[in-house]
Formats: C-alpha cells, structure tokens, sequence
C-alpha cells in the first residue's frame, strides 16, 4: 500500500468519528475533513485538507456504495 493510500484510509477512519462528516457523506454525498491535528508529517506527509465521496454503484441486483478520501477508493 503506498503512502497515498495509507494516509487516505487513516483520515477516512478519522473523519468517521465526526457525526457533521459522516452526515454529510450520507446526505450529499460529499464531505470535506479538515484535520485540525495533523499527524507527524514524517508518517503522513499529505495535506490535512480530505474530500470525501460517497458514489453509488448499481448492479445487476444490487446497488452498493463505495467511499472514496482524495480520489482513493476507502470503503
């Protein structure tokens, strides 16, 4: 996994513990998290800025929703 993607699942967990981010996610689709504690930049040297995006995928039979933190796929 690289230091992309590693930082994008830490803020993604993160940002879940806030309720107005999670909210958001769920009601529009779109949530920006501001982490206000950036991590020791030497681990996750990324911006502390994060977009969310919430996009449905509708199957044969189902639909699922995948979750994605600056463009990397989270959940």
């Amino acid at each position: 996994m690289s230091i992309t993607e590693e930082t994008c699942r830490w803020a993604y967990a993160k940002a879940m513990r806030n309720e107005n981010i999670r909210r958001a996610l769920q009601e529009a689709g779109r949530a920006i998290y501001l982490d206000d504690n950036p991590s020791d930049e030497s681990v996750f040297p990324a911006s502390n800025r994060y977009v969310l995006s919430r996009v449905e995928v509708h199957g044969e039979r189902q639909a699922e929703a995948l979750v994605y933190c600056n463009g990397v796929c989270v959940a």
